[in-house]
């Protein structure tokens, strides 16, 4: 995921997180906020962090439905 801090922030405004959690995630890009695990989401946002973490879990699948239906899943043989 190529989104900047800005768009992180604009999607965790979107989501209605507190205003301490996006401003603890809001310096992240996508990718380092897509890589991190569920421990390190709460230790960051001890009362947000596993909302957070199922929420981004939705986004990784929609990541990795797209990458399969452009044909660069695991079965496309590409």
């Amino acid at each position: 995921m190529q989104s900047r801090p800005a768009e992180v922030k604009a999607w965790l405004e979107y989501k209605a997180f507190s205003k301490i959690t996006i401003r603890s995630l809001s310096v992240l890009n996508g990718a380092l906020l897509l890589g991190m695990t569920k421990d390190e989401m709460r230790t960051v946002c001890p009362e947000e962090g596993g909302r957070v973490f199922f929420q981004l879990q939705a986004v990784k699948s929609s990541i990795a439905l797209a990458s399969e239906s452009n044909g660069y899943g695991p079965y496309n043989g590409r």
